[in-house]
């Protein structure tokens, strides 16, 4: 198809075609892609394309969680691996292994906004995630720790990074299959589609089923903590996603319009923000001060000896490798805001230190992530407050100072280091996020 002569570009008339050129663009358009609902959705995600080969990937996942959790396979970390590096019994349906998706090599992810970001801040690796899940596997921690850095590093890391990718790419190059790859890797093929209001529930295993598990613990579910409803980041992806996809993406004639880098961006920092809360979670319970904690009295001990003093029930061990695996995920997007921030959380959830978990206490975590919430383009609203049945733990309430995207809040959080990609960005992307809201076993 021939591309249109010119367009009117002088304001308020920018995207406005003639009615020929419209015509023509839109049967150029439309004649490669797929009608409609030619596929199952994804939830109420309408793909274009058949991604259901790649949103098949949770069946490898299921399969991982099995040898590490049950019986009679309870820490079986070689056949873990083998599962993760070449498929298991549903290979032959899945478009990918969980480890090449970790391992793009050093061009694939090279152009991307993110990618960089975090393999700068894992000393310039190209495939970090991997090495991660292989350096866990691998090591010499406890077994509670490898389980949970295992399976949390291929979800939270590998499949994380591949959702940022196939939605950049698709919105960078105007390729509504890539934004699609994107969607399946984020939603997986168990959530299956939605029918009636119960399909909120999260069924699978992969980022949705993430974001609706943490919605029940920080109050941030559609009806509070009830994740039978659905969680606020999965509302606002989902929406932003089906926005970029109907109005952007699929007729492709207003791909340079801004509002779809913005919905990107948005999206990013919802993705993001369930990373927090786990991060934040697992500190409160890795802190040994927190007597209704799993590591009271384990002050100042390292993993080994965390994992001896844990006896049987690993409590202590898994908490605090479940604190490293959040934070080991959102590390690079806070050290890319504030250095000194991102060297705070590490120093006190890295199940390398030699100093214990948690040796400075949740209050200096928290305080470091809430400082960049502003760069991150996430807000106090957004994370919610730690709690159970109705209960907020100690130290856990929402903060109440705010970015500038927080309807509840009036003051900044004091972030002095924007993003390169600009905070008010990432603010307005989720700010888009909402505004499309009011139109429309891993953790």
């Amino acid at each position: 198809c021939a591309a249109p002569a010119e367009f009117d570009r002088s304001p308020p008339r920018f995207f406005l075609l003639t009615m020929a050129t419209s015509r023509a663009v839109l049967a150029c358009a439309l004649a490669a892609i797929p009608a409609f609902g030619s596929w199952p959705k994804l939830k109420r995600f309408q793909p274009r394309f058949d991604v259901h080969p790649n949103a098949r990937i949770d069946l490898d996942m299921e399969e991982i969680l099995n040898k590490l959790e049950k019986a009679p396979a309870v820490g079986d970390f070689d056949g873990a691996i083998a599962i993760y590096s070449s498929g298991g019994d549903s290979k032959d349906i899945i478009a990918a292994t969980l480890e090449s998706l970790a391992t793009p090599g050093a061009t694939t992810m090279a152009s991307d906004t993110w990618y960089p970001v975090y393999k700068a801040y894992w000393g310039s690796q190209i495939n970090y995630a991997d090495t991660f899940v292989q350096d866990a596997a691998s090591g010499t921690l406890p077994a509670e720790m490898k389980k949970e850095l295992i399976k949390k590093g291929i979800v939270y890391q590998g499949l994380w990074m591949q959702v940022v990718h196939n939605l950049d790419k698709g919105q960078r190059d105007c390729d509504v299959k890539f934004w699609d790859t994107g969607m399946a890797y984020y939603y997986g093929s168990l959530e299956g589609e939605y029918q009636t209001s119960a399909d909120n529930a999260a069924k699978g295993n992969l980022l949705y089923a993430l974001a609706q598990k943490r919605c029940a613990e920080f109050g941030t579910c559609a009806t509070t903590t009830d994740s039978s409803t659905i969680a606020a980041v999965n509302d606002k992806v989902q929406s932003a996603a089906i926005d970029g996809s109907e109005n952007y993406l699929y007729h492709q004639v207003a791909c340079n319009d801004a509002g779809l880098e913005l919905a990107f961006k948005g999206m990013v920092s919802q993705m993001t923000v369930p990373l927090v809360q786990g991060m934040l979670k697992y500190a409160w319970k890795a802190d040994p001060a927190q007597s209704g904690g799993s590591c009271a009295g384990q002050a100042g001990n390292d993993a080994a000896t965390v994992a001896t003093n844990d006896g049987s029930t690993g409590d202590c061990a898994k908490s605090w490798a479940e604190g490293w695996a959040f934070a080991a995920a959102v590390l690079p997007q806070v050290h890319k805001c504030d250095a000194t921030a991102a060297t705070t959380i590490r120093a006190n959830l890295d199940v390398a230190s030699t100093t214990g978990p948690m040796k400075d206490g949740v209050a200096a975590v928290k305080t470091a992530i809430e400082s960049v919430y502003d760069c991150l383009g996430i807000s106090c609203t957004d994370v919610g407050a730690y709690q159970s049945s109705g209960v907020v733990y100690a130290g856990m309430d929402a903060c109440t100072f705010a970015p500038s995207n927080d309807v509840d809040s009036t003051t900044s959080s004091g972030a002095t280091v924007p993003m390169d990609t600009d905070s008010a960005a990432h603010r307005a992307g989720a700010a888009l996020a909402g505004a499309v809201v009011a139109a429309a076993v891993i953790a």
